[in-house]
Formats: C-alpha cells, structure tokens, sequence
C-alpha cells in the first residue's frame, strides 16, 4: 500500500468517515473528509488548491506531489456522485490504492436512516446513481472492494474493514 495515502469511496453509511478517522487516531493518518465543510480538511492541510486543480483537469499528478510533501500518509473519503469516476482512476494511476466500501442498498439505507441527517431522497438519488454507473463503479475498482456493513445491517469496525484492506495489500 502506498505510503502517501489511501482514497475510500462507497454506498452511504458504510463507514467512510469513521475509518478515515480511526486510521487518524490508530495509525497516524492525516483524515481528510472531502464532504466536510466545503472541504475544509483540505484546507487543514494545506493542499485544497492542488485538490480543486486535479477536480478541474482530470489529473492527479500535482495533488498526489503534495500529498508526498504532507508529513503522515493521508486517508482521504468521499462519497463521490459518480460524475467523478474519473477522480479513483487517476489517483490509481498515480499510486495511490482507492477502496469503495460497499453494502446492500436495503441494508445501507437503514443504517443512512438510522443515523439522521439528510434525508431518505437523498439516499435513494445517490443509490440509483450508483445503481446506473455500477459496471464503471466496478471497473474502475476492480477486487478493492469491501464489506462495510454486515448482512444484519449493523455497521463493520474499522478495525475488521481495516484487516480487510491490509489483507489485499500485503505490506500493511
């Protein structure tokens, strides 16, 4: 696994932000939330500039260069709307493994309803935009896909997602 970082994607409530955050407090990452306060994580770290310019060009040649010259490996989340597939294929391109944490949509959308927040229309448009895109979705991740949900629709720990990601990335 690459030493700058790690870019996790996936079904609504399944668990992106709070292992970016556990990988912060267990492992020494740097957390970025993409969907946090208009980004302002990037901000936090200084490279929003290079993040909005690889958004921009398609490119994420200058954004990874700044990750590199970040003092800790960064974990960064997003639950893209899937116009942006383009954004897991150029990181992956640039060294960076990008994992989508996925779930069933009857099962991920209780667990979206149960935590509050934005509500059930807002998963369901994310839900059939992923639905429509899913062959690209799974082109473009390939086997780096993972469990963030049981089938009982209780929420997976970091730590099992965590062992999940390490066990297809020998090194970590």
């Amino acid at each position: 696994m690459s030493d700058n970082g790690l870019f996790v994607a996936g079904i609504p409530a399944t668990g992106k932000s709070w292992l970016g955050q556990w990988l912060a407090e267990n492992h020494g990452y740097i957390h970025i939330d993409a969907e946090r306060d208009s980004g302002a994580d990037f901000d936090r770290v200084g490279i929003h500039k290079q993040w909005d310019d690889f958004i921009l060009r398609g490119r994420a040649d200058k954004f990874v260069s700044a990750l590199r010259k970040l003092p800790k490996p960064v974990v960064v989340n997003w639950g893209f709307p899937t116009r942006y597939l383009y954004v897991v294929s150029a990181l992956h391109a640039e060294g960076i493994p990008t994992w989508w944490l996925n779930a069933r949509r009857s099962v991920a959308r209780k667990a979206f309803i149960a935590r509050g927040g934005l509500g059930p229309a807002y998963f369901d448009q994310q839900m059939d935009d992923i639905e429509r895109e899913w062959l690209l979705i799974q082109a473009v991740f390939g086997s780096r896909l993972v469990e963030g949900l049981r089938a009982d629709g209780s929420q997976r720990t970091p730590k099992e997602i965590w062992r999940d990601i390490c066990r297809e990335q020998p090194g970590r």
